[in-house]
């Protein structure tokens, strides 16, 4: 089903976007738009009703947004004409609602990640200091300031691990449903996460080795 709302007044793109999916059982809807408010007004709702959608650029401003409505079920295979175009239309629609889950997934991961990160990183405070001086001979003095994360290491520290750990958990426990990858993240997770578990552990564990390094 296509839906041509261009070069019309907010919020009349959402309100017959909104019509056109509660006439849809199940199905594909097209929504062609051609400007700002209208593309990001009409986001915003069907993030609100929780559907899924592929994004088409055709210009600066000229996009198509492909709606996914129902299609919860199991597909069948079909032999006939008529249920082979519904086939070919749930498959589409799995593909999008599959790269939508995995942006979704890959946003969350990034911010967990960054999370656990900046984590462990406030955990190294209390010693910090002394190796940006070796590194790059800033001032111990200036970074006076980092010692009142001092205190809360363990907390920092647990966090940070907590992170990466359930991460990894996540990653086994969903590893088995994962039929096919669509985004970098889905296809690198692994070598991200290794990444970001290696500078958590060596920033969490830089308090107990920076005397030797020192030394």
């Amino acid at each position: 089903m296509k839906l041509d709302c261009r070069n019309l007044d907010c919020p009349i793109p959402v309100l017959r976007t909104k019509e056109a999916l509660e006439e849809m059982e199940e199905g594909i809807l097209d929504v062609e738009l051609n400007t700002l408010s209208s593309i990001e007004n009409v986001k915003r709702f069907i993030k609100s009703q929780g559907l899924f959608f592929e994004e088409k650029k055709l210009g600066s401003r000229h996009i198509v947004l492909s709606i996914v409505k129902g299609y919860e079920c199991a597909i069948e295979p079909q032999e006939d004409k008529k249920n082979s175009i519904s086939t070919s239309e749930a498959l589409r629609a799995t593909q999008i609602s599959q790269i939508a889950k995995e942006r979704q997934d890959a946003k969350r991961f990034y911010s967990l990640l960054l999370g656990g990160i900046i984590s462990a990183i406030l955990a190294s405070t209390c010693c910090l200091a002394p190796l940006l001086f070796l590194l790059f001979g800033v001032s111990v003095g200036s970074l006076s300031f980092l010692q009142y994360f001092s205190p809360y290491h363990n907390y920092f520290s647990v966090g940070a691990i907590g992170i990466v750990g359930w991460l990894w958990f996540d990653w086994y426990s969903k590893r088995k449903d994962k039929v096919a990858c669509a985004t970098s993240l889905c296809k690198n997770y692994t070598l991200y996460l290794s990444i970001g578990t290696i500078f958590v552990i060596v920033m969490v564990s830089y308090p107990l080795w920076v005397g030797y390094l020192f030394s």
